[in-house]
């Protein structure tokens, strides 16, 4: 009995399409259901907010924008799961990202995570505040994380 049923991590960041190519190669090879999560960081909304670097009005719109920005990029990665024969299906949430991601993973029964590489890190205060770095700590499930480029194109290539 293999793994049917792989979570990515999606965000913003450029390098999440190639953590999205890797995710398509390894749901390709283990014939897996890819679920990619979305997640809306609420936190940084209300930071801009509590700051007065936003305005109400500004921050319905900011989120808007993403929205719709969102929903582009995962009809993109869905394009490009069904270009290689996966099953895609993806959710847009709204929250505290490492909260929500692993949350949704539990739901979808999903028994392997991937997320994009870490950031560097200035301090260990910025590792102990990092998404990523919670979602290792706390997932339930294997965590993959992905990095090289090259390797990661060649491998999606190859399918």
């Amino acid at each position: 009995m293999g793994i049917k049923n792989i979570v990515v991590s999606i965000n913003e960041e450029p390098s999440s399409i190639i953590t999205v190519k890797y995710s398509i190669y390894i749901a390709k090879k283990m014939n897996a259901k890819l679920i990619g999560i979305y997640v809306v960081n609420e936190e940084v909304i209300r930071e801009l907010l509590k700051t007065n670097i936003f305005i109400p009005d500004e921050a319905r719109k900011y989120e808007e924008e993403t929205g719709e920005q969102e929903e582009a990029f995962l009809r993109r990665v869905k394009k490009m799961a069904e270009s290689k024969g996966v099953d895609f299906e993806s959710y847009v949430l709204k929250g505290v990202v490492h909260t929500e991601v692993i949350k949704k993973c539990e739901e979808v029964n999903g028994e392997l995570l991937i997320i994009g590489e870490l950031k560097k890190y200035i301090s260990v205060k910025d590792i102990f505040y990092d998404e990523g770095e919670k979602i290792i700590r706390e997932a339930k499930c294997p965590v993959v994380v992905v990095r090289n480029e090259n390797i990661v194109n060649d491998l999606y290539n190859s399918i």
